[in-house]
């Protein structure tokens, strides 16, 4: 009894520890040719960490509905770690590419027709494809630099023209 205990004292802390070190902002490094955004690694490793936990209470659990939702919760931490794993924008010299857990939008800044900044994000909009980015957990000096970079690599793609 005191080891089943003990396992699920471990599960929750597990749940609750990598849950909370799951969050933080966005993380924007400047490179040669561009900028890229994304999160920083611990973050989805944190995510992943709270679906074992959650896995964990689901195979301790005795009670099925509390099983279930252990379960549930699992399989969202693991989905949501994923995604943070796999989330990256770059605007790199060929264009602007966006990987997301579905899949990556590319669009090259030749193909741009607009970018309307918006309060909580920024669109860049081209002729078959709109890629919205979310703004929110950047710092105003790096939703400023990001907004530069995409403006000048639209405006050198229309000056080659």
């Amino acid at each position: 009894m005191k080891i089943r205990g003990a396992a699920l004292a471990a599960a929750v802390a597990a749940v609750l520890g990598g849950v909370i070190l799951a969050f933080g902002p966005l993380r924007a490094v400047w490179l040669n040719t561009g900028l890229r955004i994304d999160y920083p690694w611990p973050r989805g490793a944190s995510a992943l960490v709270a679906a074992g936990g959650a896995l964990g209470l689901a195979v301790l659990t005795r009670s099925r509905v509390l099983r279930l939702l252990a379960g549930a919760l699992s399989l969202a931490l693991a989905l949501g770690g994923a995604a943070l794993l796999l989330y990256r924008l770059e605007a790199l010299a060929e264009g602007l590419v966006e990987r997301r857990l579905l899949g990556t939008a590319r669009l090259p800044w030749s193909e741009v027709t607009a970018v309307q900044p918006e309060p909580e994000g920024l669109v860049v909009a081209g002729a078959a494809r709109r890629i919205r980015i979310d703004t929110t957990q950047l710092s105003p000096d790096q939703r400023a630099g990001l907004e530069r970079t995409i403006a000048r690599r639209v405006r050198e793609a229309t000056e080659s023209k």
